[in-house]
Formats: structure tokens, C-alpha cells, sequence
């Protein structure tokens, strides 16, 4: 086989969509997941995402169904940590992040 190229076995031949999400740099398929019914709130510090919040469409932003991610940024402005909670958007900047 010549470099890069793999055979895929199996009774059925894979199909396109099934080739291209394969990843052969991992030997793994991607998979993402796009949640089409959620929402979404943020809150930057000047131009830089700091806290960011994910919750199915409907849930107060006091219900503590929120997936949280709060952003470390260096001195030149580059992410170098994001930490996850699980809370209330209404308490994002208190929640504990790990």
C-alpha cells in the first residue's frame, strides 16, 4: 500500500461519508456533535472569551443545567487553559472549575 492509503475490511464495502470521517493520523472516525436546539452565553474581558455556557434550549439561567467553560489567556493573548463546570449560568464566575 503505498503511504497514507488503508483498506477498510468488512462485507460492505464503507461508504464516502464513512471514508472521509475516518482520521488515519489517529486510526480513529471524528465525531462532532451539534447540538441544533441549545443556547449559548458568553462573557469577554475587552476582545477575550472568558466564560462561556452551554444549556438546552428553555433552562433560566439560574437552573443548574449549564455546561460551563471558563478561559485562561497568557500575556500575548493565546489560550493556554480551559477548565469545565457543571452549574447555573448566574453563577458561572463562582462555579468551581477543574
Amino acid at each position: 500500500m503505498a503511504g497514507g492509503e488503508r483498506t477498510l475490511y468488512g462485507l460492505v464495502r464503507a461508504s464516502e461519508a464513512e471514508t472521509r470521517e475516518f482520521d488515519p493520523a489517529l486510526d480513529a472516525k471524528r465525531v462532532t456533535d451539534v447540538p441544533s436546539n441549545g443556547q449559548l452565553r458568553c462573557e469577554y474581558s475587552g476582545d477575550n472569551l472568558i466564560y462561556l455556557g452551554f444549556a438546552d434550549k428553555g433552562i433560566s439561567s439560574a437552573a443548574s443545567g449549564w455546561l460551563l467553560h471558563k478561559y485562561t489567556y497568557d500575556a500575548s493573548g493565546k489560550v493556554i487553559l480551559r477548565q469545565i463546570s457543571y452549574d447555573a449560568w448566574s453563577d458561572h464566575v463562582t462555579a468551581v472549575y477543574e
